[in-house]
């Protein structure tokens, strides 16, 4: 078995981590800057490396259901 070597990257103060060039551009289809998450995972012996969806405000609206009953937050911290 043969094996390449693609790129290499460095480690640096803080466990930070730099993807090289040929890594990101593998993920063209998805926006990374420097606030993009990877997920990492070892599957069968091989590492996985899987950008996190940014969460958006228009993905978080709607999730919290407010056809619910009204209540009065003093009267339910303060009811004795």
């Amino acid at each position: 078995m043969i094996i390449m070597t693609l790129a290499t990257s460095k480690l640096y103060g803080n466990d930070e981590l730099h993807l090289p060039k040929i890594i990101k551009d593998e993920f063209k289809d998805f926006p990374i800057d420097k606030n993009t998450i990877f997920d990492w995972d070892i599957q069968d012996n091989n590492i996985i490396i899987t950008p996190r969806q940014k969460t958006t405000f228009d993905d978080v609206f709607g999730m919290i259901d407010d056809d619910g009953e009204d209540w009065n937050i003093d009267e339910l911290i303060y009811d004795e």
